[in-house]
This record gives C-alpha cells, structure tokens and sequence, in this order.
C-alpha cells in the first residue's frame, strides 16, 4: 500500500508493456496501477446503474481482474487515460487515469457489450 497525505492506496495492478507499446505512451511513470481506499466515494453514482447492488460491489472489488485480463482497451487521448472493458457480473468501463505522479483507477461504470464492441470495431476500421 501507499500512502498519500489524503488517502492510502493498494497496487492492483501493472501497465502492460503491450499497451504501452499499442498506444505509444511516452514517459511511463511507474508501471504501477493503484485503487484509493476511496474509490467508492467516486464511483456510487454509478451503483444504481448497475443490475444489482451486488454487481456494483463485487465489480469494486474484482477490479484488478479487469485490468490483468481485459476484453478490451483503449487510450483517451483527451482525458489522458486508458479505458480498461472487461465482465465480472454484467460489462464495465474501468478508467485509469495516467497523471503524472502515478497512474490510478479514477472510476468504473457499466456499459453494453454490444456498444464495446461497436467501439472495439470502430478502432479497427481506423487502424
């Protein structure tokens, strides 16, 4: 765990030497993907998007999964983040913020599998 002045924070995951060769992203940091404790604080907006409750909080804690085995990933150029798509109960959008100390999950929602695919085909239309 790490600790910031404001919050403490668990390593939940690694940046692939794949993506980061795939999207080109300059100046790794750290390859270091970390949670706050206070990542729920951020993302209960998003609980009643869910199917269930149940989802919402079994995708909080299975977010590590997401990101060692994505359905999916793209690079937000404008936000400057990567877009981590993957299941556990239902499919999920994880965000992972690469700012410039450490690279952090900034938020997690549910989506579609059929719009991941959309933007999974969009990409390889433009590659």
């Amino acid at each position: 765990m790490t600790r910031n002045k404001n919050f403490t924070s668990k390593i939940i995951g690694y940046l692939d030497e794949n993506i980061i060769k795939c999207f080109n992203i300059e100046k790794v940091v750290s390859k270091e993907i970390v949670q706050s404790n206070k990542l729920d604080i951020h993302t209960n907006k998003h609980a009643n998007d869910f199917i269930t409750l149940d989802s919402y909080h079994n995708t909080l804690m299975n977010i590590d999964k997401i990101i060692s085995s994505p359905y999916y990933v793209e690079y937000d150029e404008k936000r400057n983040s990567l877009k981590y798509y993957g299941k556990v109960d239902q499919y999920v959008c994880v965000v992972v913020r690469l700012d410039k100390k450490e690279y952090f999950v900034s938020t997690f929602y549910p989506l579609s599998k059929k719009k991941i695919d959309k933007l999974k085909s969009k990409e390889d239309l433009n590659n």
